[in-house]
């Protein structure tokens, strides 16, 4: 194998014809924070009626002695022996898929590319939020975070260490204002509420712009104050609308909460199976965009983050 071959991407995948019905792709490389992430999305598989593939990716790099091939045999094999025992894992868990809909999927190269591609045919993609496997450059860590950027699919970081999912006692909730990319995850945490089970909660986090705090603003405060949750309010109330326009069994419920965005995020998810938000990205390395808010949640909450892109 020469230099150029070996620094391209290598696949191998075993299992079904993945180019029929969903596809639910899991990160995994034997770390804690991936067996977390592997359990929720088998479960997240079954409830979806979805193939479960189980992508090991690695940057096995280049050796100063035995060779690069001996390095790309080595992680090739690791990575045959972590996914072979992680598909057999998650046909085990309760509620998740047969096994005849589990498959693996290892390839060599950048982390980071191997998910973005496997996330072009994929419904869903599923992450731990740190851990490294025995492989140096192995699966997450910071690559969960650039994944979430430019993935084409929605992504679901896992994170904590205990699983957490979405049902009747633990809501999926939504950050929700007057943005596109809000509107999007409304619509996609409705389907996820749905589907678990869970009620929805669209959180409303609202406060008054600084400037009235002083000067001239302070005069006008309580008015603004109440325009500014009435505006948040009503927005909340309309997306919750439109979504039971389409789903008349959505069980919904809008929160408002006096609050910066990522802080009332994060205390939510205290309770919560899931938290979804909406983020702009722009899809390539040079240009990483999440915006502030759905930045910190990922890195704040206590549960599963979703994290919903519009691409501009």
């Amino acid at each position: 194998m020469t230099t150029q071959d070996a620094s391209q991407q290598q696949t191998d995948r075993k299992g079904g014809d993945q180019r029929t019905g969903p596809t639910v792709v899991v990160a995994y490389d034997g770390s804690p924070a991936s067996a977390t992430a592997l359990t929720w999305a088998a479960r997240e598989a079954g409830c979806r009626r979805a193939r479960l593939r189980v992508l090991f990716a690695a940057d096995v790099g280049s050796g100063q002695t035995g060779g690069e091939e001996v390095l790309e045999q080595a992680g090739h094999e690791a990575g045959v022996q972590l996914t072979n025992e992680g598909a057999a894992w998650a046909a085990k868990v309760e509620g998740g898929p047969v096994e005849v809909a589990v498959e693996t999927d290892v390839r060599l190269g950048d982390p980071t590319s191997a998910l973005v591609e496997a996330s072009a045919d994929a419904d869903l993609l599923v992450v731990g939020n740190r851990g490294r496997g025995a492989l140096v450059g192995a699966l997450l860590g910071s690559v969960a975070f650039s994944v979430t950027a430019q993935a084409a699919c929605p992504v679901v970081v896992v994170r904590g260490e205990t699983e957490r999912w979405p049902g009747p006692g633990h809501p999926v909730v939504v950050g929700v204002d007057t943005s596109d990319g809000a509107r999007a995850a409304v619509e996609w945490a409705a389907d996820e509420a749905i589907l678990t089970g869970a009620p929805l909660v669209l959180l409303a986090a609202w406060s008054p712009p600084d400037i009235l705090a002083t000067g001239y603003g302070a005069a006008h405060m309580p008015d603004m104050v109440r325009r500014s949750e009435a505006l948040a309010r009503d927005s909340a109330e309309a997306s919750l609308a439109h979504a039971r326009e389409s789903r008349p069994d959505l069980q919904g419920e809008v929160r408002m909460v006096r609050e910066k965005p990522a802080r009332a995020l994060a205390t939510a998810s205290e309770d919560a199976g899931l938290v979804v938000v909406g983020a702009r990205g722009l899809g390539n390395v040079g240009g990483l965009f999440l915006g502030s808010v759905s930045h910190a949640t990922i890195h704040r909450a206590s549960c599963p983050v979703a994290v919903i892109r519009t691409r501009t």
